[in-house]
């Protein structure tokens, strides 16, 4: 067999694995509106099914796949037991990724708009907020700190999305194009800086605002590349001032 047959052999192999996974995630839904499955074990059995699609989607090229199946983990990542609401949302996660795996194409321009449209995590209940189309990605390795940040945006009414690893996190701001991205400062592989500098010196991204959330001060010699449109988030008594100026100063509402 050439290279690229057995690449193709591969692949295949991988999507295969990946619509079994989308199939068993079908049958648990079906299980669940029957009361034949409980809410608590279908949300574990839910856990293991979108961090698997997650991983398979890292080993084939489909526009829009990474991003889908990084937002059903993400929605996945809060349920401790799976209700009503939460079905019929999956539902539409595992609508759109058959597709996807089945060979119907999403334009690499439309991926944003696809994403966007797909359910989003309830981070908590909060009657009273307008949950609004805005779109954060949050990059910060530290699920504790990821955590803060996230109920705070959250209680703005954002769309908030988390990405651990800052170099994962490059391509799904490309396919996604959120309207805000706050990265941390210390990351494994790769600093918040030089996440910061490579999204503003790329054409795909480089409109995309940034800010950087650090306990460094302003002045620290770490934060001197950074370019003079990133925003300084600093952790600690400032947050919430330095929050807030940061969405004054990119006229996020």
């Amino acid at each position: 067999m050439s290279e690229e047959e057995v690449d193709q052999l591969a692949t295949s192999e991988v999507l295969d694995e990946a619509r079994d996974v989308v199939a068993g995630l079908e049958l648990r839904l079906q299980q669940v509106r029957a009361g034949v499955l409980d809410g608590a074990t279908a949300a574990k059995l839910l856990a293991q099914d979108a961090a698997s699609l997650r991983l398979k989607a890292r080993s084939v090229t489909i526009a829009g796949l990474g991003p889908l199946t990084h937002r059903l983990d993400d929605y996945a990542a809060d349920i401790q037991t799976i209700e009503a609401e939460h079905v019929e949302d999956l539902q539409a996660f595992s609508d759109k990724i058959s597709d996807l795996l089945d060979g119907v194409p999403v334009g690499q321009e439309d991926v944003a708009a696809v994403v966007r449209d797909l359910p989003h995590k309830k981070t908590f209940d909060i009657s009273d907020i307008t949950i609004t189309n805005t779109e954060v990605t949050l990059v910060v390795p530290q699920r504790t700190a990821a955590k803060v940040v996230e109920r705070e945006l959250a209680a703005c009414g954002y769309r908030v999305s988390t990405v651990n690893d800052p170099l994962e996190a490059i391509g799904l701001v490309m396919e996604t194009k959120p309207d805000l991205v706050i990265t941390a400062m210390v990351m494994p592989r790769m600093s918040g800086v030089d996440l910061a500098c490579a999204l503003a010196a790329m054409p795909a991204t480089r409109d995309i605002p940034v800010a950087v959330l650090t306990s460094m001060d302003a002045e620290h010699p770490d934060l001197k590349p950074l370019p003079m449109s990133v925003g300084l988030i600093r952790r600690g008594d400032s947050f919430g001032d330095d929050l807030a100026d940061v969405l004054q100063r990119f006229k996020i509402t």
